[in-house]
């Protein structure tokens, strides 16, 4: 396997992994377990995952070379992603339903690439326009496909998700930056403890309570978030990243939306129609056009 290929393996598995996050949390909704509630869990879950790594690492090869702005860059993209943008997508989640989440979240490869042609001078080939394209022609079917199901909250919680979906985009191009200069192990790391820390911080001062008071089955789904929707994808997409990009990272990730869109017909019975059929076949075809850009 090419490190292309691999790194576009690394990405789709990730993105699925991510994805599959939404389903698990409208399920523990059901439940009555509130967004700041649940990522306080995830956080407090993952913290001790990512500090052990980061000691694992230096004590494999050093600390690295890296300079103060540099360490602060990757705990701010951190904050902004895994601390902001998350809790910005699960209040989201309130009020749209698990497809048209990944959708709009999944907005962020147009992003990406702006940032990235601004930011990295990564000027997008016509074969890379073409698949941004075509995948976004699909997932606006998807969205107007899901708009007709939509609660009284829609517009608010499509622009919750939104947002987060711009600094998910901020977040990629970041990685990309920093990943490559002092490694993607040491990035997410740092990345993910500072968010760890701001997110329990904001969780104090909100006065979050009653997180030992909740059901096995809330512990339990929020285990599965920490560990497989969370720590296990971050690695994966941070390596997919330096080595594919994040404009490129971004497009493979459109197949992340289109298995939630499956799995939440079947799990939450969420809709899924002849316009979601069209979009799959869309992005399909844009991921096709990628394989040689």
């Amino acid at each position: 396997m090419t490190p292309q290929n691999k790194g576009i393996f690394y990405v789709v598995l990730g993105t699925l992994l991510f994805s599959s996050k939404a389903i698990v949390v409208k399920i523990l909704y059901q439940y009555g377990i509130g967004p700041l509630e649940l990522q306080t869990l995830r956080m407090l879950i993952v913290l001790p995952f990512y500090i052990g790594i980061l000691l694992w690492v230096v004590k494999k090869s050093g600390w690295g070379q890296f300079t103060t702005k540099e360490l602060i860059a990757c705990m701010i993209a951190g904050i902004a992603c895994y601390h902001t943008a998350s809790y910005l997508d699960l209040k989201g989640l309130l009020y749209i339903s698990a497809g048209l989440e990944r959708i709009i979240l999944f907005c962020y490869p147009a992003i990406a690439m702006l940032f990235g042609w601004l930011i990295l001078d990564e000027k997008p080939s016509r074969k890379l326009w073409l698949a941004l394209t075509l995948s976004y022609v699909g997932i606006v079917l998807f969205f107007i496909a899901d708009l007709s199901f939509g609660g009284e909250q829609l517009l608010l919680g499509s622009m919750l998700v939104f947002v987060a979906s711009i600094l998910t985009a901020w977040y990629m191009v970041a990685n990309q930056i920093y990943s490559r200069k002092i490694g993607s192990q040491r990035f997410i790391c740092f990345a993910m403890i500072a968010a760890s820390i701001s997110l329990l911080i904001h969780s104090f001062l909100a006065g979050t309570e009653g997180l030992t008071t909740l059901s096995y089955q809330e512990y339990t789904g929020a285990a599965i978030i920490a560990i497989f929707c969370t720590l296990i994808p971050s690695f994966m997409v941070s390596a997919g990243v330096k080595v594919i990009g994040a404009s490129k990272a971004g497009i493979v990730g459109t197949v992340g939306p289109l298995m939630t869109i499956v799995f939440s017909n079947l799990l939450l019975d969420e809709p899924l129609g002849w316009m979601h059929l069209v979009g799959v076949f869309l992005v399909i075809l844009g991921m096709r056009q990628l394989k040689n850009t």
